[in-house]
């Protein structure tokens, strides 16, 4: 039997099981062999730290059986007309937490042989902080600064380096994942809010502060932070996803500094990066050693701690960045 993760209730987490059933025409079913969490978004989720009118109050209620966005495992099964995949073949999908998973063969991505699947797994939240690189853009000698090192940061920051930004300024309240940041490629750390550094981050960008900041946090106070610190005519791309839009307001700084704010979703396919694009850029960047992924899964869980993983990931935010399931043993 299968199983999965599922929040039957707000605070809680339980391990189910459930029958994927089997591939239809154009579907593959997939056995899970790691699964990656989303901190920021899915304790939201667990913990219903939404407003009654944001799109996360629109989009879930308990009991949630979507619990995660990112996985790899092996195809098992394939459904008729499908001829890119067949059993065996290894893939990085974009699925909830479980054992096995049954899908439209066109959301698989294929993972490259030499590429750990551990690493893969960092796929989705990369294409995420992919749309911050296209919003930006990120384009090589630019200049940014990143607010938040957690793990969308952290592959913002790596998209930036890739992109062979000249200043990669990243600041978080904990040094922990500015250490994570520094081995992906900022050129500078700050820790603290970032307005604690206004005259220092001033100085690292001529004095007139980053052309370009981006706001990964979903905080309200730090988008007001992002703003002050930004530079003239500058832009503030708006990546972390807030449960409480209302709380985002705009300062005088907007309209005296003359402000661009950029909001980018994980669902804005624009341009034709799409899903498999994005992922097979990934996957070269890191073949290339443009994406330094290195010990950035930080803790590995069984299944059967999965209530344990989600109170981590509550306490402990200053050093949980990669927290990942393995499903070997089901």
């Amino acid at each position: 039997m299968a199983r999965r993760i599922i929040f039957p209730r707000r605070g809680e987490v339980a391990l189910v099981d459930f029958e994927p059933g089997s591939p239809a025409p154009g579907e593959v079913r997939v056995a899970t062999r790691y699964s990656l969490m989303s901190i920021g978004t899915e304790t939201t989720i667990l913990h219903a730290r939404y407003a009654s009118d944001s799109h996360f109050a629109r989009m879930f209620s308990f009991p949630q059986i979507k619990t995660g966005v990112q996985a790899v495992g092996r195809v098992e099964a394939v459904g008729e007309d499908v001829d890119e995949f067949q059993p065996g073949d290894r893939v990085f999908m974009r699925q909830a937490h479980g054992s096995h998973q049954v899908l439209p063969a066109a959301a698989c991505s294929r993972v490259p042989a030499a590429m750990d699947s551990r690493q893969a797994c960092w796929a989705g939240l990369a294409k995420t902080a992919f749309r911050a690189a296209w919003a930006a853009p990120f384009v090589r000698g630019g200049h940014v600064l990143i607010i938040g090192a957690g793990p969308v940061g952290q592959m913002a920051l790596r998209w930036a380096h890739a992109a062979r930004c000249a200043t990669i300024a990243v600041a978080d309240l904990a040094d922990f994942r500015l250490g994570h940041a520094r081995r992906g490629g900022a050129t500078r750390t700050f820790t603290g809010p970032v307005t604690d550094h206004r005259d220092a981050i001033g100085a690292l960008f001529e004095g007139g502060g980053p052309p370009v900041t981006v706001d990964t946090t979903g905080n309200a106070e730090v988008f007001r932070q992002a703003l002050s610190v930004t530079a003239r005519y500058g832009k503030v791309v708006l990546l972390g996803d807030t449960g409480y839009p209302g709380r985002q307001c705009l300062t005088s700084d907007l309209m005296t500094k003359g402000l661009t704010v950029q909001a980018t979703h994980d669902s804005h396919d624009r341009d034709g990066w799409t899903q498999r694009r994005i992922d097979r850029l990934f996957f070269d960047c890191v073949r290339r050693g443009r994406f330094e992924l290195r010990g950035l899964i930080t803790r590995v869980f069984a299944p059967d701690d999965c209530a344990q993983a989600y109170a981590l990931a509550e306490s402990d935010r200053g050093t949980a960045l990669g927290l990942l399931f393995d499903w070997s043993g089901d």
